[in-house]
């Protein structure tokens, strides 16, 4: 099945909604759904002065995001996995130039290439169930969308190299107290939490704030360059490894089997 996004405007605030085809499973990423995300940004361009912000958010009760589609990565390999990145980083970047801030509301999982869109927004209000990872080591694959400068800039070199070489995942509890979100609600207080915020955002100048925005991320930019060439390059390095191909085709086994 296939994930989906779709935008709609309330009070101000563009919403970006990821949801499955089929409820009950997790949000992914795929060529479409990257596609029609980027269409979401084009739109909201175009309307800008119609918004006062951007929520990123899920309508998938099991997830925020939690990665690239297992139909997406058994068709990647050294070769077309370097335009995977690019693609990736090109539109995510897109949302991290947006001219008003970007929310990602996160309630569940965000993992992987879930937690690397997730980072490219400006904040990230977390449910008291939210998880977060870059499990990628565990499938010999490298994360592709900016995880290895975004997640040090946020956290440090030490707390990302050990969420990367572990796998593991931290609670929201534990990502605010690193710097990974910026706030965290009960399940309940979620939307009134990020309701808050939109309100704390709307009253400001939207002008001063881009300006802001963009000092702030003018020395990102420049770093996320490189950052998309090294990942790009190591990810096909990773793709045509013997390793890399065992842990993936165990990966799908054990995927196929559920």
């Amino acid at each position: 099945m296939a994930t989906h996004v779709r935008m709609h405007a309330e009070n101000y605030a563009a919403y970006i909604t990821f949801f499955e085809e089929e409820e009950r499973r997790p949000c992914t990423l795929d060529w479409d759904s990257i596609r029609e995300l980027d269409e979401c940004i084009s739109e909201i361009l175009q309307n800008i002065t119609g918004f006062s912000v951007v929520v990123l958010q899920s309508a998938s009760p099991k997830s925020f995001i939690v990665g690239a589609n297992i139909a997406v990565l058994e068709t990647l390999n050294s070769e077309n996995i370097i335009e995977w990145v690019h693609t990736g980083h090109q539109v995510f970047n897109r949302l991290m130039n947006l001219p008003i801030p970007v929310i990602a509301k996160v309630k569940s999982l965000a993992l992987g290439g879930g937690l690397e869109l997730a980072m490219a927004c400006d904040f990230i209000i977390a449910g008291e169930d939210a998880k977060f990872g870059q499990p990628e080591a565990s499938l010999g694959v490298m994360p592709g969308w900016g995880g290895t400068f975004r997640l040090p800039m946020l956290v440090g070199p030490n707390r990302a190299k050990e969420l990367f070489a572990t796998g593991r995942s931290i609670d929201a509890k534990t990502a605010y107290d690193w710097g990974l979100v910026n706030r965290v609600c009960t399940n309940d207080e979620l939307e009134d939490c990020v309701n808050e915020l939109i309100q704390q955002i709307s009253k400001n100048d939207l002008r001063v704030i881009n300006y802001i925005k963009n000092i702030i991320n003018d020395e990102w930019l420049t770093n996320i360059k490189k950052d998309d060439f090294l990942e790009a390059t190591t990810s096909s390095v990773c793709m045509s490894s013997q390793s890399t191909k065992e842990r993936l085709r165990d990966f799908f086994g054990s995927r196929k089997k559920k």
